[in-house]
C-alpha cells in the first residue's frame, strides 16, 4: 500500500510538472515576442526570468506535496487506490449497518494497477531510451571536437578548425570547452574575431551547461514537444546576449556583425547542423535570426518597456495560477505512513495515550478518506459526534479514562444510536457503544423486548466506561484492553497465555487479521481521524 501510494504520488507530481512546463513553454515565448523592446535592451533579465519560470514549473508540484498542501474538496478528479470496502463498517467486521451508502462520485478516478504499471513502464522506458540517445550524441560530439586540429588556446577554451562544419559553434565535451570554426573563416580576421567573441561568451555565460540541462529535461519529458519552444526561446535570448556583447566592442558595428550572422546563416542553409548540447551562432530559425538582426540594428522603442514588464508579470501570474489550478484539479486524499505516525506521536505527546500505527492502520485510514462514498459516510458521522461528545468525555473523565476512547464510538457505530448489525436479536449489538445483550446485562443494563437501556446513550456510556476501567486495570495496555472489549476477556487470555511481557501480549493480540485485531486498528484510525477532521474535507 505504501509503495503504491508513493508511486502514484510520484507520477502525479511528474505529470503536474509536465503540465506546468507546457503552460510555461507557451507563455514565456509569447511574452518574449510581445516584449521585444525590453528583450533587445536587457536579454539577460529575460533569461533570468525564464529560468525562474522554469524552476517554478519543476519545483512547485513537489513543493506542494512536501508542504502537505493537497486539493481535497471540489476537485474535478479524485485519485483513489485500494480495495473497495463497506464504508459503513469501519471496523471491517462481518457486520453490515442498515443505513444506506452513498454512490461514489462519478468524477472519482480509480487507477487500475495493471494500467498504472504499464503507463509507468512506458514512461520509464521512453525516458531511459531518450537519455541513452542523448548520451550517445554527447559522446559523438566529444569525438568530433577531440579529433579536430587546435588553432589556438584562450585560457580553458580550445579553438579548432573544421573542414566539415559550415558555420561556427561552441561545445563542451569531457570537461573541455571548444569553439569550432570553418577552416575558410581563418582567412577573414575581423569576422573570425566577432565569431570567436560570440562563441566565447556562450562559454563564459554557462550557456553550454544550460544546453545540457535542456537535453536532460527533454529526455525526461520526451513525449512533450512544447519543451522545444522553451529551449528555442532561451537559446535565442542567449544568442542575443552574446550578440550585444560583441557589438559593444570597439570597432565592431551592428551592420558588420549582422553581415557575419547572415554569412553563417547562408552557409547553414536553414538546417540544424550542430549536435544537441552545442550552441551555434546561426543555429536557429530564419525568424529568430531576423529578430536578432532587427534588435541589433534598430533603436529600441522606449514605450515598449512597460508592455514588456507587464507581459512578464502576466506570464509569472499565469504560471502561479496554473500551479494552483493543477494542484486543485486532482484531489489526492490519501495519507502516507509518515503522516499517520506524526499524528499519532502528536496525540501521544499531548495525552499519553499510545496510538498504535502500522501499515494496516494507514491502509484503513486511506479506505476511509480516499473513497468518496466512505468519506461522505464519515463526514456524516463527524456531524453526529457533537451530540454525544460532551457527555462521553465527561463520563470518561469521571472514570479517569483517556478522552481518546471517543474513537471507540466512531469505530463501533459512527455515533449512530440507531445503527445495528444484521444479526439475530439475541446476539445483536445496539447503541452508540454497540454492546451485545449478554455483556449489557452483566454491566447492569436492562435488555428486554420492551426495554433496552443500550439505546440510552448516557447509561450505555457509563456501562462501557466501567467495562473499560476493568479491562485496563487487568491488561495494563490500551490496545489489548480495546481488543478485549471487542473479543472478550476469554479470547484475549487464550492469546496471552505464556507471554512474558505486555509487549508480547500486544504482539499476539494484534497478529494476523482477526476481527479483534482489525477492530483495534479501526479504533486507532478513528482516534487519528477525530483529531484531524480536515482529512474529510
Amino acid at each position: 500500500m505504501a509503495a503504491t501510494t508513493s508511486v502514484i504520488a510520484a507520477v502525479s507530481t511528474y505529470l503536474s510538472c509536465a503540465l506546468l512546463l507546457s503552460i510555461g513553454a507557451l507563455a514565456f515565448p509569447a511574452a518574449l515576442r510581445w516584449g521585444s523592446g525590453l528583450a533587445a535592451r536587457a536579454p539577460e533579465r529575460w533569461l533570468t526570468f525564464g529560468w525562474l519560470l522554469l524552476a517554478f514549473a519543476l519545483l512547485a508540484p513537489p513543493a506542494w506535496r512536501v508542504a502537505g498542501m493537497r486539493a481535497r474538496a471540489g476537485a474535478p478528479v479524485e485519485i483513489w487506490s485500494g480495495p473497495k470496502v463497506d464504508a459503513e463498517s469501519p471496523a471491517r467486521v462481518s457486520l453490515r449497518w442498515t443505513a444506506s451508502v452513498a454512490t461514489p462520485a462519478k468524477s472519482s478516478l480509480r487507477p487500475i494497477p495493471q494500467a498504472l504499471s504499464a503507463g509507468i513502464a512506458l514512461l520509464a522506458a521512453g525516458a531511459v531510451a531518450s537519455l541513452g540517445r542523448l548520451l550517445v550524441r554527447r559522446r559523438r560530439l566529444g569525438r568530433v571536437c577531440g579529433a579536430l586540429p587546435i588553432v589556438k588556446r584562450l585560457g580553458k577554451v580550445r579553438i579548432c578548425a573544421s573542414d566539415e562544419a559550415p558555420a561556427p559553434f561552441a561545445a563542451r565535451a569531457g570537461g573541455i570547452a571548444f569553439i569550432v570554426v570553418p577552416t575558410s573563416l581563418l582567412a577573414e580576421t575581423k569576422r573570425l574575431r566577432m565569431v570567436i567573441g560570440h562563441e566565447a561568451h556562450h562559454h563564459r555565460r554557462g550557456d553550454l551547461h544550460a544546453a545540457a540541462f535542456f537535453g536532460v529535461l527533454s529526455a525526461l519529458f520526451f513525449w512533450n514537444p512544447l519543451l522545444a519552444l522553451w529551449e528555442r526561446a532561451m537559446a535565442e535570448l542567449q544568442d542575443l546576449a552574446c550578440d550585444r556583447r560583441v557589438v559593444r566592442r570597439p570597432r565592431v558595428t551592428a551592420i558588420e556583425y549582422s553581415r557575419a550572422l547572415l554569412w553563417a546563416a547562408e552557409n547553414v542553409h536553414g538546417r540544424r547542423y550542430v549536435i544537441p548540447g552545442a550552441r551555434g551562432i546561426a543555429d536557429g530559425s530564419r525568424s529568430s535570426l531576423t529578430r536578432r538582426i532587427v534588435m541589433l540594428t534598430e533603436k529600441p522603442i522606449k514605450t515598449k518597456r512597460l508592455r514588456g514588464w507587464f507581459l512578464a508579470a502576466a506570464a509569472g501570474l499565469l504560471m502561479m495560477g496554473a500551479s494552483w489550478a493543477v494542484q486543485g484539479a486532482v484531489a489526492d486524499h490519501r495519507v502516507t505512513e509518515a503522516e499517520v505516525h506524526n499524528w499519532a506521536s502528536r496525540i501521544e505527546k499531548r495525552s499519553g495515550f499510545p496510538v498504535f500505527v502500522d501499515e494496516r492502520v494507514v491502509a484503513r485510514l486511506n479506505d476511509w478518506v480516499a473513497d468518496p462514498a466512505a468519506r461522505q459516510h464519515f463526514t456524516k458521522a463527524m456531524g453526529r459526534m457533537p451530540t454525544y461528545r460532551s457527555m462521553i468525555e465527561t463520563t470518561l473523565r469521571a472514570h479517569g479514562l483517556p478522552l481518546e476512547l471517543l474513537g471507540m464510538v466512531m469505530a463501533e457505530s459512527c455515533f449512530d444510536n440507531e445503527a445495528h448489525p444484521d444479526t439475530p436479536i439475541e446476539q445483536r449489538s445496539m447503541g452508540i457503544w454497540q454492546i451485545i445483550p449478554q455483556t449489557a446485562r452483566q454491566l447492569g443494563l436492562q435488555v428486554s423486548p420492551t426495554v433496552d437501556e443500550r439505546l440510552e446513550p448516557r447509561q450505555a456510556t457509563e456501562a462501557a466506561a466501567a467495562l473499560l476501567d476493568k479491562l485496563i486495570a487487568r491488561y495494563r495496555d490500551w490496545p489489548v484492553a480495546i481488543a478485549a472489549y471487542n473479543a472478550g476477556e476469554k479470547k484475549v487470555d487464550q492469546l496471552a497465555a505464556g507471554a512474558n511481557s505486555r509487549e508480547e501480549v500486544r504482539a499476539r493480540v494484534l497478529a494476523g487479521e482477526n476481527e479483534h485485531a482489525e477492530y483495534v486498528r479501526a479504533v486507532m484510525g478513528s482516534i487519528i481521524l477525530i483529531d484531524n477532521p480536515s482529512l474529510l474535507e
